[in-house]
């Protein structure tokens, strides 16, 4: 292996590692007051950033989950009042999932304290750099091939 190669799987396996453990004092959902499980924020991303209605099997695609775990997730998360579920009019069979209002305002307060650890990561790095970085980002992840990266917008859809 080339060392410039090395040093980046090096990189975002810590990446990786460190994103998962992060914050070190708490877990994140329980930091913004909720009461679900961490892989369950990767929903409620999801589910914000969408562009078009969702259904639960399209969810587990996206994430790469098989459907028995997804349906577990959303069932916390229904419980939570965080997402809500809206029967198709084109297939009575079928459901939309979606954010309800908490789920909205737990979207936020998810962006709002991962942008806050990003800052506090990159505190010493210009724009520029932080632009170089995520065009970087942008481009690699693409490159590994499965679906787009999600563009997290301020407010969720």
């Amino acid at each position: 292996m080339r060392e410039i190669e090395r040093q980046m799987l090096g990189a975002l396996a810590t990446v990786a590692r460190q994103w998962g453990a992060v914050p070190a004092d708490g877990q994140v959902a329980e930091r913004v007051g909720l009461d679900i499980e961490d892989s369950e924020i990767r929903i409620i991303y999801l589910l914000g950033a969408r562009t078009s209605e969702l259904r639960p099997a399209d969810v587990a695609d996206m994430l790469g989950v098989t459907r028995p775990t997804l349906s577990k997730s959303l069932t916390r998360l229904r419980n939570a009042h965080l997402i809500e579920s809206t029967v198709t009019e084109q297939d009575r069979r079928s459901v939309y999932i979606s954010l309800t209002e908490e789920g909205r305002d737990a979207y936020r307060r998810l962006i709002d304290l991962g942008i806050g650890l990003i800052d506090e990561a990159n505190a010493d790095m210009s724009k520029d750099e932080l632009r170089l970085v995520g065009n970087f980002l942008d481009r690699f992840v693409r490159g590994l091939g499965g679906p787009a990266p999600i563009v997290l917008p301020p407010v969720a859809r």
